[in-house]
């Protein structure tokens, strides 16, 4: 196929048009047509607010096409993956019964069924095999929804995008499930260079059995869509022949894969018209709009998406991304995008592309891009006070920058523009969100831009932290970095050093502007940086919620709860953790006081990046050990040592480089050496039982 052109632009367009299709989709998933058109028509809009529901949610077809890509990278071999490490990477990213699956139990949700089987045992693909599980079972949608980032890391390259799609595939699903993965793969990726929908189709097939249940589903949908010229009849036909009707289980993958051959042989070159037609088509919609819009957007590029409907803005690139390890829980279009291109470039072989503006954590370097910033229009303070945009920069070579026009500021009326750090507590849609914040105490932010040419008024730009609040349990704290009088042209530096929160996280940060006079005029971001290294000296017990969830930590136990002076984790059956920080982190020390009540050990992890892959030192019932996790456990460590029930101990663990040191009660006892992991997460772990944590510190 020819060379591939403007790939990280257009593998950000596939990104684009996957949540998006989610997004216009979710309200009413799981509605007829027929309801549908009784309610709006046609459903060529964004309608989550005639449903009274939020418009960005984690959704678990985002969250798994984003997390299940990464066993590309995590196994180092890229291309050469096997089918078996995919289930490793289940493992590792997701937390039983809350994060990226609909966990709907055994026999009823095919991947919750994929999980159990994993949990116990059975490696992929036998995890996923009709063998295992029933041809019903093994043929539901879900291969298919998480399935598209594998064509966006082999542009131009459909047969290896159909069986990297089939090796993760095959973690859950078989049959014609994997099928109509493997055509959704090869024409995200036979996308980037072919550009004409009759074609695209054929590539798609090309990588399945002639014969096979969904090469059938294709041909005649096409026949039927030329011969009717109308979407409607043609869909008419779809019910018929393959409707939920004909099909077991709650979301057969031959029905909904019927309607997605539709939208794309009915809208073959308009993006929004192929929306439409799919979400008005009905049954899984948010699943089926993702991936017709993930390949229409690679298909169409950046400017084709947004061409009749402002599709981009409403969100301005949010993601909620909750898995096990939270670096990225909360995370924008752009950044997943870069991710994906990153391991694309690895798999095809080509040399890496440097990082946007030398590695900025926001660089808003692709036409549209906004890294989530959004003007705070919720409050009356400062409605309607912002406008956010992306533009190209001023000068040559500046690239694309955010510009922020502000208007009507006076005493009592600010304009904020803000990206979360932390998702809202609780549950996003249906599927509970899990995440740690990017920003901590002992860091600094530093954002870099320009004031506009023109300016009215006198206005003052300042960073802003909004956080958590020990008192209230709320965002409802606010920290402010100094204030800068704007200047016309003026080179601006604005800085905000992150001050001790008490263990509290930051939920927000953003931009205010001040004036008096009506002031107005605007600012171009250049970037958002972030340095230093996180300072804390957390509560004794960790910062709940009013609902009793954990901020800024992420859970996977039976039983977590405040205990008076500490906090008490517990787990039923294996492994348990608790885990602050991100993948960021890479030098520090991690201590607290820990006791056992019962369990067969419990301690502390640093360099956690998963379920499956972390440090720990951790006290057992007759020894102290420092133990690696990388997909199974290796004792680096060890030493004799028993704890009385119920007595505190105090654990610290410092790494630096390779380096790993262990003291217990001020006394270094171990050490060894870290050659796989390098950064990550700190906490703490229990494994079959329930053990005690309190005053937990990290710094350098």
């Amino acid at each position: 196929m020819p060379r591939i052109r403007n790939y990280e632009e257009q593998v950000y367009a596939g990104v684009l048009g996957k949540i998006i299709g989610v997004y216009m989709g979710r309200p009413f998933e799981g509605w007829t047509k027929e309801r549908l058109e009784q309610r709006w028509g046609l459903v060529d809009r964004y309608v989550h607010e005639d449903q009274n529901v939020p418009l960005i949610v984690a959704d678990d077809d985002i969250s798994g096409t984003l997390t299940f890509i990464r066993g590309l990278e995590d196994s180092g071999l890229y291309k050469d993956t096997p089918t078996e490490f995919f289930g490793e990477t289940w493992m590792n990213y997701l937390i039983e019964g809350k994060t990226v699956l609909w966990w709907g139990g055994m026999g009823v949700s095919t991947e919750h069924t994929a999980y159990l089987r994993l949990k116990h045992g059975v490696a992929a693909p036998a995890s996923g095999s009709i063998a295992m599980n029933g041809q019903v079972v093994a043929e539901q949608i879900g291969a298919q929804i998480f399935i598209d980032a594998f064509g966006l890391v082999a542009p131009g390259k459909p047969e290896l995008a159909a069986e990297l799609a089939r090796r993760s595939a095959s973690v859950s699903h078989d049959g014609e499930a994997v099928n109509g993965a493997l055509v959704v793969a090869a024409m995200v990726s036979a996308a980037f260079v072919e550009k004409d929908m009759n074609r695209l189709l054929d590539i798609g097939l090309s990588v399945i059995p002639k014969d096979s249940l969904i090469a059938r589903v294709h041909r005649d949908v096409r026949t039927w869509a030329r011969r009717d010229r109308d979407w409607r009849k043609t869909y008419d036909r779809i019910h018929a022949e393959y409707g939920y009707q004909k099909y077991g289980g709650g979301c057969h993958m031959i029905p909904n894969h019927a309607i997605m051959a539709l939208a794309w042989a009915c809208a073959p070159d308009d993006f929004h018209m192929s929306q439409a037609i799919i979400n008005t088509a009905g049954w899984d919609t948010d699943c089926n709009a993702a991936n017709v819009g993930a390949v229409m957007g690679v298909k169409v590029g950046l400017d084709g998406i947004n061409s009749s409907y402002d599709f981009q803005t409403p969100f301005a690139d949010r993601i909620l991304l909750p898995t096990a390890e939270g670096t990225r829980g909360v995370t924008d279009a752009l950044t997943e995008a870069l991710h994906i291109a990153r391991i694309g470039r690895k798999v095809m072989g080509w040399p890496e592309q440097a990082a946007p503006k030398k590695g900025a954590w926001h660089h808003f370097a692709m036409p549209g891009a906004l890294h989530g910033y959004m003007s705070e229009d919720d409050a009356f303070q400062s409605r309607g006070a912002a406008v956010v945009e992306n533009v190209a920069g001023s000068a040559k070579g500046d690239g694309r920058v955010m510009r922020i026009a502000y208007r009507d500021l006076s005493r009592g009326k600010l304009a904020r523009v803000s990206t979360p750090i932390l998702p809202r507590a609780g549950k996003s849609g249906s599927y509970a969100v899990a995440s740690t914040p990017r920003l901590y105490s002992g860091m600094t932010v530093t954002a870099a831009g320009t004031a506009s040419a023109t300016l009215g008024g006198t206005a003052t730009v300042q960073l802003f932290v909004r956080h958590y609040d020990a008192t209230t349990k709320k965002a409802t704290g606010m920290a402010y970095g100094p204030a800068v009088k704007l200047k016309p042209r003026q080179a601006l530096k604005l800085t905000l050093a992150i001050p001790d929160l008490g263990g509290w996280p930051v939920q927000d940060v953003g931009i205010e502007f001040s004036g008096t006079n009506r002031a107005w005029g605007g600012v171009y971001i250049d970037s958002v940086r972030v340095s230093g290294a996180p300072q804390i000296q957390f509560p004794p017990f960790v910062p709940f919620s009013e609902d009793n969830q954990p901020l800024g930590w992420i859970a996977d136990a039976n039983v977590l709860r405040s205990a008076g002076s500490f906090t008490q984790l517990g787990k039923n059956e294996g492994r348990g953790v608790l885990v602050t920080g991100t993948t960021d982190w890479t030098d520090y020390t991690w201590e607290c006081d820990a006791n056992i009540h019962m369990a067969d050990h419990a301690g502390l992890l640093v360099r956690y990046q998963g379920l499956r892959r972390y440090i720990s030192l951790v006290q057992t019932r007759t020894h102290l050990q420092l133990v690696l996790n990388h997909y199974g456990e290796r004792v680096l460590a060890e030493t004799q040592n028993t704890w009385k029930t119920d007595e505190f101990h105090h654990l610290k663990v410092t790494v630096k480089g390779r380096s790993i040191r262990a003291w217990c009660d001020d006394k270094q006892v171990l050490e060894g050496q870290d050659d796989v992991l390098g950064c990550g997460a700190a906490g703490f772990l229990v494994d079959t039982g329930i053990a005690g944590f309190r005053s937990a510190r990290v710094g350098r």
